[in-house]
């Protein structure tokens, strides 16, 4: 039973170690403005990888990495206002930072603009701007078995 404990604190220490240095070193990069290490934070918060989750913490961080134009944190920002996750649920927000996700060729924010469209969720209904937004995201290597695009009446099939 010695041994295994033994084994378990000399294999897991230097993980708990280096996770906590990476923490600390990614907090230090994301005060400094380096939005790959805000992203890194935010998402961390955000999932609980690692971590407790903590929304406060995720929408910090991930709000200082938008700052900078990192199209994937402000996506996880949409995520968190279209899901009410950690904030107030807001159509309008979340349709905001997906647009701006969208705008640096992010296929997900698209993806899910396309479905935004497609509900009129946050915005008016429109079957036209659904399946564009959905092609830009399969256009640019988004994947998916949800939808198909009727390219005929330019319009998509939720499946």
């Amino acid at each position: 039973m010695n041994r295994l404990i033994f084994f378990l604190i000399i294999t897991l220490f230097p993980l708990i170690v280096f996770s906590s240095e990476n923490m600390k070193s990614d907090e230090e990069l994301a005060v400094l403005g380096n939005s790959g290490a805000a992203f890194r934070l935010g998402s961390k918060y955000l999932n609980g990888e690692g971590i407790e989750k903590d929304y406060n913490k995720a929408k910090y961080y991930l709000e200082l990495a938008a700052l900078k134009n990192h199209a994937h944190a402000m996506y996880n920002l949409g995520y968190m206002y279209l899901y009410g996750e950690g904030v107030a649920q807001d159509y309008l927000m979340a349709f905001d930072y997906f647009q701006q996700s969208a705008e640096y060729n992010f296929a997900p924010a698209m993806y899910i603009l396309g479905l935004m469209y497609y509900d009129g969720a946050g915005v008016k209904k429109n079957n036209k701007k659904a399946y564009e937004y959905c092609k830009k995201a399969f256009d640019n290597g988004y994947k998916t078995d949800s939808i198909t695009l009727d390219h005929k009446n330019k319009t998509i099939i939720v499946k």
